[in-house]
């Protein structure tokens, strides 16, 4: 027979049933039988009926508990075997005390303590009741960082062994399906469950993205004429070197005769001067249009990025004509970080000479970055209000996640298809990225779309694909489980929503289900043939 005891926000199951029928709830010969002996005769000789313990398992908030236990009567022994397991690690409970509580009745409270485990996770406190009648059973357990206890609802003390073995009660066989995995094998990592409960999903696409410096987070120093570079008394830039903005990177000496003087830097001041002008210009016009709703935010933040470009090139113009006047061609032209941030790329070296125009230093704010992705047409109608996105970093299976208003922020969501490649660009900046994360990295990324449902899901770690099926192994009491088919939804990081095969309370596991899946090739699988 399987009930099961009332209890508050928890779940307690309690199975009853014949030595034929589950043989493996059995604890052999440890005093658990209520009969002179394991399988002992009566004074007819006949054998002697023996009750099937009790098997309950119960979930608090920190442990769980799976006891067996021979049936209660007055003035007899019964040895609960105990087990006990810590939910945080998964780990048995290998020190403290266990008390088993009877209460309730119209009789004395009455207490049974064991202060040591019979061996880690597994406590056998001897409990002797003295009133007959409904009680009310209680189990707890003392251990360092862990206090927990487990209201186990209303249990029978019969007056008699042989009340206790004509108690009302339905055998059957194990349930089809049911397999064993003994606690001494889930205390052997890894191996955790976990309850199924209604959680929010976010729907998400699919998009292959790239990683990149933010619109305004990246800057190239070019060759403002051709020379030879030196180094400051600090040394020459290297790559990774962080740098502060204003800082000398180098000097450049102008190769003679090639007109760099000071005619040619003051047109170039002018020239700087100029294009300092129409960008900030163009960010107040881009501005003014977007508080009328008139343009994207997207073209608002590259207008935002050209006018910090041309103000930087601007201050680089002036730098290098007041350093020319003061210091003239053997002083050198001063090459300056133009941002704070880290050389992504440094091409040359100490005593390069260089061309006009030639690529010198590469600058890269690392603290924001972009993820731009490219969303398939198909998919393009489910970006309602993209929330984030989340891509696997290459190398360490490490999840990254992007919240819009968390670390994240959208930057735009394309307002066309490209011809081309069918695709929506769209692009997200994100802020604090791991050290491990590569500029221009492509990464296989899910755009959030911004529709969410509440609904039942599993981690990615409880599926296992059986022939075609999505299966999850889910625990029935606390050495059997089932192997279940489950129907998928949308998926939300490592979260996959349940349409069928699930409700809600399932304890699902997710770790060590291959474990499962390999003890139920085996026949001794089938029922536990547990002994304590």
């Amino acid at each position: 027979m399987t009930t099961t005891m009332a209890t508050t926000g928890t779940t307690a199951t309690t199975t009853m049933g014949t030595d034929a029928a589950r043989p493996w709830l059995v604890v052999a010969c440890l005093s658990l039988a209520l009969t002179a002996g394991c399988g002992g005769g009566g004074q007819s000789g006949q054998p002697a009926a023996t009750p099937a313990p009790v098997v309950v398992t119960h979930y608090s908030d920190d442990a769980e508990l799976f006891v067996e236990f021979p049936p209660l009567v007055a003035g007899r022994s019964s040895t609960f075997a105990a087990h006990f397991t810590r939910l945080a690690d998964f780990s048995p409970v290998s020190a403290g005390m266990v008390e088993v509580r009877l209460s309730g009745g119209q009789a004395p409270p009455e207490r049974f303590r064991v202060r040591a485990p019979t061996r880690a996770g597994l406590f056998t406190p001897v409990v002797v009741p003295r009133a007959v009648g409904e009680r009310q059973l209680s189990v707890l357990v003392e251990s360092p960082g862990l206090s927990s206890r487990h209201e186990l609802g209303a249990i029978t003390v019969f007056a008699d062994a042989a009340a206790a073995a004509a108690a009302p009660g339905t055998a059957g066989a194990a349930p089809a399906g049911d397999i064993g995995f003994l606690k001494e094998q889930q205390w052997q990592p890894p191996f955790a469950h976990e309850a199924v409960r209604p959680r929010t999903l976010r729907e998400s696409v699919p998009a292959p993205a790239t990683v990149r410096a933010a619109g305004d987070g990246e800057f190239l120093v070019a060759a403002p004429a051709p020379g030879r570079l030196v180094g400051t008394a600090a040394g020459f830039p290297v790559i990774g070197q962080r740098v502060m903005q204003g800082q000398v990177l180098a000097m450049l000496v102008p190769r003679l005769g090639t007109g760099t003087d000071i005619g040619s830097l003051d047109a170039d001041l002018t020239r700087a001067r100029q294009a300092a002008i129409l960008a900030h210009a163009e960010r107040m016009r881009m501005e003014s249009l977007f508080a009328d709703e008139a343009v994207a935010e997207r073209r608002v933040a590259e207008a935002r990025a050209a006018d910090r470009i041309a103000q930087a090139q601007l201050r680089a113009a002036q730098q290098r004509q007041s350093a020319y006047r003061s210091g003239g061609t053997g002083a050198g032209i001063p090459l300056q970080a133009p941002m704070t941030g880290v050389l992504a790329r440094v091409p040359v070296g100490q005593g390069a000479t260089v061309a006009e125009g030639d690529a010198l230093f590469h600058v890269v704010d690392p603290t924001t970055l972009w993820l731009a992705a490219d969303v398939a047409d198909i998919d393009a109608a489910r970006l309602r209000s993209p929330t984030g996105a989340e891509f696997v970093l290459p190398g360490s299976g490490q999840i990254l996640r992007i919240d819009v208003g968390g670390n994240g922020e959208l930057i735009g969501v394309g307002g066309m298809i490209d011809p081309l490649s069918r695709t929506v660009p769209v692009i997200l900046s994100f802020t604090d990225p791991p050290a491990t994360l590569v500029l221009n990295q492509r990464v296989d990324a899910r755009i959030f779309t911004g529709t969410t449902r509440e609904a039942l899901s599993v981690p990615a770690s409880a599926l296992i694909d059986d022939g075609g099926a999505r299966v999850v192994y889910v625990q029935r009491d606390g050495e059997s489980f089932s192997r279940v088919v489950v129907t998928l939804g949308l998926r939300d990081g490592d979260r996959f929503e349940v349409l069928s095969g699930l409700a809600p309370g399932d304890r699902v596991v997710t770790q060590g289900a291959i474990r499962i899946r390999q003890a139920a090739a085996t026949p001794e699988a089938m029922g536990h043939g547990h002994a304590h």
